[in-house]
């Protein structure tokens, strides 16, 4: 099971799928603790998805278990490179060439510090996301099957685009299927009189938020449709029109940290704390009493204290994959707000720690 897991990961990561190996090999970090193939996709998959705190992490661990990995090195010296680093991106780029005379990303690396000698330049072009070309298997060149396939996929495309072309202006307004299936009864009420609410509604008004929902989900503003939903089970809605909502929220989508829309402030959540269950939301701070235990992590999450001068509030956090935290820098938290038994908490998704609070 372990090797078909890795094996998948692999296919995902040369498909360039990183969000998704992301999420298959993220929670398995207990499990493949020695694994240098385990911390080497999710650091190189980190660095494809600008989470070059994560990366870090986890290439660092692959280098203990496999310290003179020519990939790995190169990937390394990216992450030095983004900080500003030059000396340690030259160090392993010269390790690497130690072991590879000819190795191309090595020499490709130290010409773009020549090149861009002036600092303000190589700022430039780090934020062009140039830089990220200097990482293995992220250049352009596809091999000749692939090639095939794309032009398969185009001799396709225009075969079918007749139909497509009238698919799109005659349903337009359906684009996610699965979401456009759910839908509620045309006639009849929605509304149950003798419901426990927080908000009223008239027959009008939810059918108006219902729609609002799939909206959201229709233009894959997943969080905020998660909100609406929320809305719609704290208002004076019939089981009928409940269930509705909660066969929507099914579909919600989990984050990255490049691919969350619309995050919610602590402030907005703290006001109706109940209106953002299920929802993810990315806050920084601090964090104190910190538990690792064989199975998870958790500590109380400072939110807000990133700079150490205001405290916008305390939440609870989980992690039930493995991570390195340092709890004298400040960490970005990627979690989904959660209702235990007791309390409401943070599930981490991802965690991200840097240097100096920014």
């Amino acid at each position: 099971m372990r090797t078909s897991g890795l094996k998948k990961a692999s296919r995902l990561f040369k498909a360039r799928k990183y969000t998704l190996v992301l999420q298959l090999l993220e929670p398995q970090v207990f499990r493949y603790r020695q694994n240098f193939q385990f911390y080497y996709l999710l650091g190189m998959s980190c660095l494809n998805t600008s989470d070059f705190g994560g990366g870090y992490s986890y290439l660092q661990r692959a280098l203990d278990l496999k310290p003179m990995d020519i990939n790995t090195l190169a990937g390394m010296a990216v992450i030095y490179l983004k900080r500003g680093e030059n000396a340690e991106a030259i160090q392993h780029w010269f390790q690497i060439l130690d072991t590879d005379s000819d190795n191309k990303l090595a020499k490709k690396g130290l010409d773009v510090l020549k090149k861009y000698s002036k600092q303000e330049d190589l700022i430039e072009y780090i934020e062009s996301g140039k830089f990220l070309t200097l990482l293995p298997g992220s250049g352009k060149i596809l091999s000749f099957i692939k090639n095939i396939v794309i032009t398969i996929i185009i001799f396709f495309i225009i075969i079918i685009s007749t139909y497509y072309f009238y698919l799109f202006f005659i349903r337009n307004d359906i684009k996610r299927p699965e979401i456009a299936s759910v839908e509620l009864s045309r006639f009849g009420p929605l509304i149950d009189d003798s419901a426990k609410s927080t908000y009223t509604y008239t027959n009008k008004e939810l059918r108006k938020l219902f729609e609002t929902i799939r909206h959201y989900f229709d233009t894959y503003q997943d969080n905020l449709a998660m909100r609406e939903i929320n809305r719609l089970l704290l208002s004076n809605a019939d089981n009928e029109t409940r269930t509705k909502a909660l066969l929507l929220e099914k579909y919600i989508t989990i984050p990255g940290f490049t691919t969350l829309k619309n995050n919610f402030t602590y402030q907005e959540f703290v006001k109706e704390p109940e209106l953002y269950l299920n929802c993810y939301v990315i806050w920084k701070g601090k964090l104190s009493n910190l538990l690792v235990t064989e199975n998870l992590i958790s500590f109380d999450f400072l939110v807000g204290y990133e700079d150490e001068k205001v405290l916008e509030g305390i939440i609870p956090v989980t992690l039930n994959f493995g991570a390195r935290i340092d709890t004298t820098l400040p960490i970005e938290v990627l979690g989904k707000i959660v209702s235990t038994d007791s309390e409401i908490i943070l599930e981490a998704v991802s965690i991200h720690q840097y240097q100096n609070a920014q």
